[in-house]
């Protein structure tokens, strides 16, 4: 996927309208909002291209980015979009069993409905 086929970066909005990732980036500092903007500026440039350590695929077409201690989950949704679908503070090595269901489950719940998105 190259640059120019990205056409935006969305965050995930449940059946109650809220939007997990957006009120998780409202909760941090300045300082830690400014990273994850910049990390998501970084994915809406080089879209499935970005690597490490500023991202990771994880399973089940889940990637992570990577800003210091924080997570933001996504997947691509129709080739050309980046859905930030969770995000949490990382104190543990790896990612939990919980953390990856929930991000799978709000992806089949996309893929499925298709309207649960609001542009960034």
């Amino acid at each position: 996927m190259d640059e120019e086929r990205l056409r935006g970066v969305y965050f995930f909005v449940d059946k109650d309208g809220h939007k997990p990732v957006k009120e998780f980036i409202h909760s941090l500092t300045r300082k830690e909002q400014a990273k994850v903007y910049a990390y998501i500026a970084e994915l809406k440039k080089q879209g499935n291209n970005l690597r490490r350590p500023m991202a990771d695929y994880l399973e089940n077409g889940i990637y992570e980015l990577r800003p210091k201690d924080n997570r933001i989950f996504y997947f691509f949704y129709l080739r050309d979009r980046a859905i930030l679908v969770h995000a949490i503070k990382k104190h543990v090595k790896k990612v939990t069993e919980n953390d990856l269901r929930l991000c799978v489950k709000r992806k089949i719940e996309t893929e499925t409905r298709g309207t649960n998105i609001e542009r960034l």
